[in-house]
């Protein structure tokens, strides 16, 4: 794997997809026994990737020519590639419900929504520089980290308005939303630490420092966990910090 920046998880077929963002392209691996199962080229500057298990697709994006791409997370095979001029799709969301695809694109401070049976995307406005993209439990809300402006930003996806905006701190990153207790939280780089943030109110319910160069966050059951890349801990290493978040 050469210089992965996104993973994702198909528990339906048990394979792991990562996107390789220098070499332009998607590899797939067998979770069961870490077996290489295919390598799906040009994916410019392939940044992050999400499955949809319910729809049997594994979505990827190119921010180098602002694609979209879609596969069957059964054959790896490509099922639809959409292209929008000018945009820079960085972070995925999927709503597996509907089967709708929500990309940040950093370069036009917005949402890209791709709808299923559309070939037209929807453009919802977010934050300055939004690069990575949330989704509320029951996908009418999301929640964008903007590292430009150091914000996270409630986007109301049904009348495509931007409801409110949370300073959190320098170089907001990654975003992840908690379906335990509806708190979200914001990766900041710069800031080296992870904002909570109450969306409903507006309000950092607390900032926890983390290694030097957070750059990811998952979380799972009332737990998060946030990668430091490059440069974090004392010999320089990287490392995994977890966040316990409140009920």
């Amino acid at each position: 794997m050469e210089a992965v920046y996104g993973v994702a998880v198909d528990d339906e077929h048990n394979t792991m997809w990562t996107t390789n963002t220098r070499n332009n392209t998607v590899a797939v691996y067998s979770r069961r026994t870490g077996e290489h199962l295919a390598t799906l080229p040009d994916v410019n500057h392939a940044r992050d990737i999400r499955v949809d298990e319910k729809h049997n697709t594994v979505w990827a994006s190119g921010f180098g020519d602002g694609t979209l791409v879609a596969y069957d997370s059964r054959t790896f095979k490509e099922k639809e590639r959409i292209t929008i001029e000018g945009a820079g799709p960085a972070g995925l969301a999927v709503d597996e419900r509907t089967g709708t695809v929500y990309a940040a694109d950093l370069s036009n401070d917005r949402i890209i929504e791709v709808s299923p049976g559309s070939a037209t995307p929807r453009f919802v406005p977010a934050g300055d520089g939004a690069i990575a993209v949330a989704l509320s439990e029951n996908g009418r809300t999301a929640y964008t980290a903007d590292q430009t402006a150091g914000t996270m930003s409630v986007v109301d996806l049904r009348t495509g308005t931007v409801t409110r905006s949370v300073v959190t701190c320098a170089g907001a990153l990654s975003v992840a939303a908690d379906d335990r207790s509806g708190d979200v939280l914001v990766v900041n780089r710069t800031a080296a630490n992870v904002t909570v943030v109450d969306p409903r109110t507006g309000t950092v319910e607390e900032t926890v420092p983390t290694g030097a160069n957070p750059n990811h966050l998952e979380s799972v059951d009332g737990t998060a966990y946030v990668v430091d890349k490059s440069g974090a801990g004392a010999a320089g290493e990287n490392q995994v910090t977890r966040v316990r978040i409140g009920r």
